[in-house]
């Protein structure tokens, strides 16, 4: 699946429509999945009675044909139409729309302020994927009275491909914007739908007959989603043992920083390590002994490196590491180490190693002659790494951070939201959507070292490691905050408790079938046009 802009996603129809794909077709495929979607939705809530928006392009073609649909399907429907259809298309789902009103007939009224009281549910159909700048007054005039009818908790309100007054490419969200619970896009996904999680809701991504077109060569991003990932999470046989399933050494905490080095060793853990080895200061090994009772702590000694660290498969470097003179002697011995007598261990850089190392790249070009390096930045630490501001939008950081991994050779894991992956031999980005502001906590950047680490030991290549450790490190938080209902109470370890489950959706047991799950939205794909992608909701205070 790629995530793109919309100029990415129009010449992907164009292409479609050139190779003989009717593109009535695309629209009708659209609007019976969106319909399909809609009157899910509405059984769900229990309600009869649907509003549909419809604007004058393709989006409002969309949104006419929904409302042919439905109709036909015996709901009630209210039409708000903004404006003539203007393309061939869009005329053509008016004209199936006037057909299917006339056969409704006591089912359809059209005045404002008498069933429209009773329409449970909203579809916004008034801008798609073309929309730029500001809305004009009459567009805003009814996305102010679909936003109150929302906020009021008077309807539940569905989007057609992005919310209007959201721009699918930057994310850009204007005055009076539509803040929707779903947005169901029509073969890609869009950049917008991943920037602006919470203004989207939950996204759903339908195939609507495409094909091979919806996918280009042309520097569109990738998503992370069940569908890649799951075919490359290393298998842990019915024959394994300890010594098999992975040893990670971890290297950090220092005096009054063991909890890093805890939960680094705990996510290792939860994600399938064999063996964790912790290497902290000697006043670190009591705690991080009585808090990982799996874990095998030892006081790292700078004589005897090479020594302790022989054995293992992956090297972390930086959960509690510190900052001072001490720690930056001793990551100079470290580096060189790895360098001078250990260049096969793949490497995980993070927290205060990636600070200590800054911007000599000559250090990490060093590294990655002979090993896999992934380095797991937050934006500070990236904005060090780079010698300069990260960028804003996530396009430039996109840039900035490619610009990095072809100076160094490392993969980067630039976290946020989203997560950006980016590796020296693919060439792709991957975006991992994933993950509440219950990971906007100190600690959470631990966790995900720990996991990419074990995933490295099983012998996943380093953009794999990175992405699917992003993905259930999110997906952990997702559940978390659902479990809650609600971001504030939600500690790190209520995601560890949670990761489990996150792996069993990427990773089924030994003991189930590996055969491809159901899609998460079953029914969603019932009118003939499959689920692609599906995003969950994002938690956060307004919405807990």
């Amino acid at each position: 699946m790629q995530i793109t802009t919309a100029l990415e996603a129009s010449h992907r129809d164009a292409d479609a429509i050139a190779s003989g794909v009717d593109s009535w077709a695309l629209m009708f495929a659209a609007g019976r999945a969106a319909a399909q979607f809609a009157a899910d939705v509405a059984r769900r809530i229990g309600t009869r009675g649907i509003t549909v928006v419809a604007g004058s392009g393709n989006n409002g073609g969309d949104a006419y044909v929904v409302a042919a649909e439905l109709l036909r399907r015996g709901f009630e429907l209210h039409l708000v139409a903004v404006g003539e259809p203007r393309s061939a298309d869009a005329i053509r789902a008016r004209d199936l729309y006037n057909a299917a009103r006339n056969v409704a007939g006591p089912r359809l009224d059209v005045e404002i302020g008498t069933t429209e009281q009773l329409m449970l549910l909203v579809v916004d159909g008034l801008l798609g994927t073309g929309q730029q700048g500001a809305l004009r007054e009459q567009v805003r005039e009814q996305t102010r009275r679909i936003n109150t009818r929302r906020d009021s908790g008077a309807a539940v309100v569905i989007a057609l491909d992005v919310p209007t007054g959201v721009n699918a490419t930057t994310g850009e969200i204007v005055n009076d914007a539509v803040r929707a619970d779903y947005t169901l896009s029509f073969g890609t996904m869009k950049r917008a739908h991943v920037l602006q999680r919470e203004q989207c809701g939950e996204v759903i991504v339908f195939d609507i007959g495409l094909g091979e077109f919806a996918s280009k060569d042309d520097g569109a991003w990738t998503l992370a989603d069940t569908a890649m990932l799951r075919a490359r999470v290393p298998n842990i046989s019915w024959e394994a043992h300890k010594g098999t399933r992975g040893r990670v050494a971890i290297v950090g905490g220092a005096h009054g920083m063991a909890g890093a080095v805890v939960l680094a060793a705990q996510a290792a853990l939860r994600s399938g390590a064999g063996l964790v080895f912790a290497y902290v200061a000697a006043e670190s090994v009591l705690p991080v002994q009585i808090n990982v009772a799996q874990a095998m702590a030892h006081a790292l000694l700078k004589a005897t490196l090479r020594e302790q660290l022989d054995g293992a498969h992956t090297l972390v470097v930086g959960p509690g590491f510190g900052r001072g003179a001490q720690s930056r002697e001793l990551l100079d011995v470290l580096l060189a180490t790895l360098v001078n007598a250990m260049p096969n261990i793949p490497l995980v850089l993070d927290a205060d190693a990636l600070t200590l190392i800054g911007t000599d790249i000559n250090r990490l070009k060093l590294l990655t002659q002979t090993r896999e390096v992934v380095c797991t930045p937050h934006v500070g630490e990236f904005a060090r790494l780079i010698g300069q501001p990260a960028a804003v939008t996530l396009e430039n950081r996109v840039e900035q951070a490619q610009e990095l991994v072809a100076q160094t050779g490392c993969t980067i894991l630039l976290k946020g939201t989203p997560t950006i992956v980016v590796s020296p031999h693919t060439g792709s980005t991957i975006i991992v959507p994933r993950g509440t502001p219950v990971l906007a906590t100190g600690g959470s950047g631990d966790m995900l070292s720990g996991m990419v680490g074990t995933l490295l030991a099983q012998s996943a290549n380093a953009a794999d490691a990175a992405a699917i450790a992003a993905w259930v490190h999110g997906r952990a938080a997702e559940l978390a905050t659902e479990l809650a209902q609600s971001v504030r109470g939600v500690t790190l370890q209520d995601v560890m408790n949670a990761m489990p489950n996150a792996w069993g959706e990427l990773a089924p047991s030994l003991l189930q079938s590996h055969a491809p799950r159901a899609a998460a939205v079953d029914s969603a794909g019932s009118s003939g046009s499959r689920v692609l992608a599906h995003l969950p909701r994002v938690w956060s205070d307004s919405n807990s």
